[in-house]
């Protein structure tokens, strides 16, 4: 099973990291600085001892073997401790050994002649060297000790510097454990608040004293409940809305059909005329319905693909131009190429919903003409009619859903709703005038044009 994904474990697990990272680094830095200082107190000690030494030897350099072994007891055996061992050996300038140890390794010394110091191996132990070059003796003397004294007080001296440094490192885990919980105790709120609420509060939730990370997520989130809410209340007038206007007509309907029995023949086909009126106002409310609700999902056929405005109003033409014919309507087309991003069901129901308001509110003998047209980055669809037209002050207010003007043939009121919607999510703009002949209705609907579209989309 896949572990949580814990933010209070990623906190840690990174600052743990980080604080290991600083542990090492500082451990690595007491090893250094407790290293130097031993270094230098012992080769200050062996350089001195290497003087001594030098004083020590007889001024003939024939004698100075058999003077070592005295000088090795008395000198060198004197410093020596359970630790460290000390052997000498002496060497001519071009490198034959002299007297001492003659296994000694040894390094040929520069022409500065100061003393140096290097670090080497013999019979299996690390040891210290330093070499003189004595222009008195014309030689250069090596002594080399070994290093466990050396070690040894740098371990001692490391271990004294180590273990603050690691009371330290448990305590700051035990800060940074404390810490993070705390820190994160504001997202604990929010969610005791979420789980208090009922799913029908979308009040705004309370920043109180919440950190300032934390409170610009409670703004997004009462933002997000904000929209929600409104949302739900358009949902709600709409679904009220819609079951008043179902009402009607299912009522009508309802009472024709308990009538029908006493009527007369006469008055039974009245009635009869009656209920399919009512039918057809219920199944194109109903299909309207629903094609609202198609228009503002996410399916499949909502999907964005690259079409021509002109195509799909020819697919729509023969069916426009048998009702046009019925009501002896002019019904023209000028149409040029005009290629849009976009859901071929919302454009054609778009279309559909404004050429079917056109014929609905066009008088006998009247004129519609439909428009479309690439103008620079734009696409241009126009539907104009020598209607009654709709007066100024109610052109905006005919987009919300089940708005009807008073004059005019019945309808549901949401064919314009419907085609704001379909205009939005194109990202596109719907304008309602007065045709330059004074009379009648012009729906303007710019999208942008396909280059444009597929551009904002990359």
């Amino acid at each position: 099973m896949k572990a949580a994904n814990s933010l209070r474990r990623k906190l840690l697990r990174w600052l743990l990291v980080a604080l290991s990272a600083l542990v090492a680094v500082g451990i690595l830095t007491d090893y250094f600085m407790a290293l130097e200082p031993a270094r230098e107190v012992y080769d200050q000690h062996l350089l001195k001892l290497a003087y001594n030494l030098e004083r020590s030897l007889p001024d003939d350099p024939g004698k100075w073997h058999e003077a070592y072994p005295q000088i090795e007891r008395t000198l060198l055996r004197s410093e020596q401790d359970s630790y460290d061992a000390a052997k000498a050996a002496i060497f001519d300038l071009q490198g034959q050994f002299l007297a001492g140890v003659a296994g000694l390794p040894i390094q040929l010394p520069s022409a500065d002649n100061k003393p140096y110091f290097y670090e080497a191996e013999y019979q299996g132990d690390p040891i210290r060297v330093v070499a003189i070059k004595s222009p008195t003796l014309e030689a250069v003397l090596y002594l080399a000790e070994t290093t466990y004294k050396r070690n040894r007080l740098v371990q001692k001296t490391l271990i004294h510097m180590i273990v603050p440094e690691l009371i330290f490192a448990i305590f700051s885990i035990v800060v940074l454990w404390i810490g993070v919980g705390r820190g994160l105790q504001p997202l604990a709120q929010i969610r005791a608040q979420i789980n208090a609420r009922s799913e029908t509060d979308l009040s705004p939730m309370d920043e109180g004293k919440a950190p300032v990370e934390i409170r610009e997520i409670i703004v997004a989130l009462n933002s997000l409940l904000a929209r929600l809410d409104h949302s739900l209340k358009l949902q709600n007038q709409f679904l009220a809305n819609a079951a008043h206007q179902l009402r009607t007509p299912l009522a009508g309907l309802q009472m024709q059909l308990e009538l029908a029995s006493e009527q007369s023949p006469e008055e039974r086909m009245q009635s009869h005329e009656r209920m399919v009126v009512s039918t057809r106002r219920i199944v194109r409310l109903a299909n309207q319905l629903l094609a609202l609700a198609r228009a503002e999902g996410e399916g499949e056929v909502n999907k964005f693909a690259e079409l021509d405005i002109s195509n799909a109003i020819e697919a729509m033409a023969t069916e426009w131009l048998a009702r046009a014919d019925a009501k002896s309507i002019d019904l023209g087309f000028d149409l040029h190429p005009a290629k849009v991003s976009g859901s071929l069901w919302q454009i054609q129901e778009m279309l559909a919903n404004l050429v079917d308001n056109a014929l609905r509110y066009t008088p006998m003998q009247g004129n519609i003409t439909i428009r479309c047209r690439q103008q620079e980055q734009e696409v241009v669809i126009e539907v104009e009619d020598n209607g009654p037209g709709i007066p100024p002050d109610q052109r905006e207010q005919v987009f919300n859903r089940f708005y009807r003007l008073d004059e005019g043939p019945e309808g549901c009121g949401l064919g314009l709703s419907i085609v704001r919607e379909i205009v939005r999510r194109h990202d596109g703009k719907v304008v309602l005038s007065t045709p330059l002949s004074k009379r009648g209705t012009l729906v303007q609907i710019t999208l942008p044009a396909v280059e444009t579209a597929f551009k904002s989309m990359v």
